[in-house]
């Protein structure tokens, strides 16, 4: 279908008819050009343009002799603003990738914060258990050592005997 290297898009030239009264041109090769409507987005989209035949896509760029003759000069203006109109959805289109880019980029961000801090809660919690239980065992040592008469004196509480 396609050589190596060849830019061929499928949908950017479509065949056009012929108006009446438009004489057909001569291609380089003696055959009668085809005419074709641009459909590629920019300054000739929806110009028409003879082609020659022998093409069934672009022709090759090393022919000097071998150019488009455009049968159309200038771009309808209902052209001109599909033209716009696209480059406007484009741009909006962009604009939204953009910005689910930087809101994925931003949930990535929180997301990490959150996981940081879970493991510092799940880091610290052990840390905090284990000087709970230190702090009780001291209290218990120091009742242990004031003796039943600390106790008697409601002291310390009963659970610490």
């Amino acid at each position: 279908m396609s050589s190596f290297g060849s830019t061929y898009i499928p949908w950017n030239n479509v065949r056009a008819q012929v108006p009446q009264g438009i004489q057909v041109p001569m291609c380089f090769y003696g055959s009668l050009c085809k005419l074709m409507e641009s459909k590629v987005l920019g300054d000739d989209f929806g110009m028409r343009f003879f082609m020659c035949e022998n093409y069934e896509y672009d022709p090759p760029k090393h022919r000097g002799n071998d150019r488009p003759k455009w049968l159309d000069t200038e771009q309808s203006q209902q052209d001109k603003d599909w033209v716009e109109r696209e480059a406007r959805w484009a741009r909006e289109r962009w604009q939204r990738m953009l910005h689910e880019e930087q809101k994925e980029e931003k949930c990535k961000k929180d997301q990490e914060e959150i996981r940081r801090r879970f493991e510092e809660v799940e880091r610290q919690e052990p840390q905090e258990r284990e000087a709970d239980r230190e702090r009780k065992r001291e209290r218990a040592h120091r009742a242990k050592k004031a003796g039943p008469e600390a106790i008697a004196k409601g002291k310390y509480p009963r659970c610490t005997e």
